[in-house]
């Protein structure tokens, strides 16, 4: 699928802020998408301790494909598209498990945790023998890679190296993967749930929109503790379209739960390990789709399923080596927040909900040019955070470079290389940072 890039460039201004939501409704761009961002991007699979034996698996999408991730024998990952060879059925319908094998339910072709077609019946009688079972396997995806237990496969086998690709998000990443010993693990299921709206608006959202809370989560929020302002926090977007916010002061959800104690403790022993960054992540996106709100337990992927729907799918997150009584509260906290009927999450689902709507049913509406000029100029430098640091909570700096980078994506044929950027920031001493402490 191809879209002009003149229609292109003309929708997102990312440098001055203005977009056209046409981006979040034409049928002609998703389908683009799937192709030339989705095909080229690295995106989040699974965590290795969703899949810590051999031969376990779990169920997922990369864009709008099913895809099938698979530990293997000798310990490594492999990812396939879950699709037969013969007709394009799954070929595993279940969420995730262990399975030497998988057979397709509708011909009976069946695969082995390797990829390999294993078996087909009537091999004999119905195809003479003739069936080459080494030209039939299962489509494995180009490049699987992992980066502190968090496994992402891309379609494309020219797409620079993972590391490369997450840049100076490895930097806040380390922050709430190596806070602790033992690292972080996924707890076993998975919540999910569909929105009537474009993936872009949650994933844009988790970037850097925290301008949101205090109107959108008021009630919720005031329950958990005091209001925040702008002051509270900073926030970061990276060149790469990365992006994440900090809040200085994290807040307990429950006072009497065992997570207070817990999280005190926590807090000290990770400021010793990787200091203030430890402290600070409050969200984040990893471009294009994967985020989290690694402070409240949680992480998630934006799955597109058409320009006006998309599925969340959340996980939920805890120290490995955390107390029981600690993981049960920090699971019971994430669901009652940001589950799906959670007292957050239903806040951000009806936001979304009512803006696809609009732009699906309306026709001014979608003539308008959004405005994202917050802080346009204002970021800076900084000698400890990693990329455009803002000096606020609030601020538009990562859905601005987030749209920048999406639109390199859609209008460049080859793989986006990075070019030299040419912001000359100003420097902002650690001094000013954090002011709680």
């Amino acid at each position: 699928m191809t879209v002009d890039n003149d229609y292109l460039n003309s929708l997102v201004d990312w440098a001055d802020g203005h977009i056209s939501p046409e981006i979040f409704v034409d049928e002609e761009i998703y389908r683009a998408e799937l192709e030339k961002l989705f095909g080229r991007s690295w995106l989040f699979l699974a965590h290795d301790s969703m899949i810590p034996n051999a031969n376990d698996f779990f169920s997922t999408y990369m864009g709008s494909d099913p895809v099938l991730v698979i530990r293997q024998a000798d310990g490594g990952v492999k990812a396939f598209l879950n699709v037969c060879r013969h007709r394009g059925m799954k070929v595993c319908r279940a969420e995730d498990g262990n399975a030497r094998t998988f057979m397709c339910t509708y011909h009976g072709w069946t695969y082995d945790s390797a990829g390999k077609l294993v078996n087909v019946p009537n091999q004999d009688d119905a195809y003479f023998g003739e069936l080459k079972l080494e030209d039939n396997g299962l489509v494995e995806i180009a490049q699987v890679a992992s980066y502190k237990g968090l496994i992402f496969g891309n379609f494309d086998s020219d797409a620079p190296p993972l590391n490369e690709y997450l840049g100076d998000l490895k930097y806040y990443i380390d922050g709430w993967v190596d806070h602790a010993d033992g690292g972080i693990e996924v707890l076993p299921g998975v919540i999910k749930w569909t929105i009537n709206a474009n993936w872009k608006l949650a994933a844009e959202q988790f970037v850097g929109d925290t301008y949101h809370a205090p109107i959108s989560h008021a009630s919720s929020l005031l329950a958990f503790g005091p209001a925040f302002s702008g002051k509270d926090g900073a926030h970061v977007s990276m060149r790469e379209g990365h992006g994440e916010n900090f809040l200085f002061q994290r807040h307990t959800r429950f006072s009497d739960d065992p997570l207070a104690d817990y999280n005190e403790e926590r807090k000290r022993i990770a400021r010793e390990r990787v200091g203030n960054r430890a402290d600070m992540v409050a969200n984040f996106t990893a471009f294009p789709n994967f985020s989290g709100l690694p402070g409240s337990a949680n992480i998630r992927v934006w799955h597109p399923k058409g320009p006006g729907r998309f599925e969340i799918w959340s996980f939920t997150v805890v120290d490995k080596n955390a107390p029981e009584e600690a993981k049960r509260a920090q699971k019971l906290s994430a669901g009652f927040t940001e589950g799906a009927a959670g007292v957050v999450e239903t806040d951000d689902g009806e936001n979304w909900g009512m803006i696809g709507g609009i732009l699906q049913q309306g026709n001014q509406a979608r003539k308008l040019k959004w405005n994202y000029e917050m802080g346009v100029g204002k970021s800076r430098t900084h000698e400890e955070f990693p990329g455009k640091y803002g000096d606020s909570f609030f601020g538009e700096e990562g859905q601005r470079g987030f749209y920048r980078r999406w639109l390199e994506f859609m209008t460049s044929e080859k793989w986006p290389h990075i070019e030299e950027d040419d912001d000359d920031l100003p420097l902002m001493p650690s001094a000013i940072v954090n002011p709680t402490q």
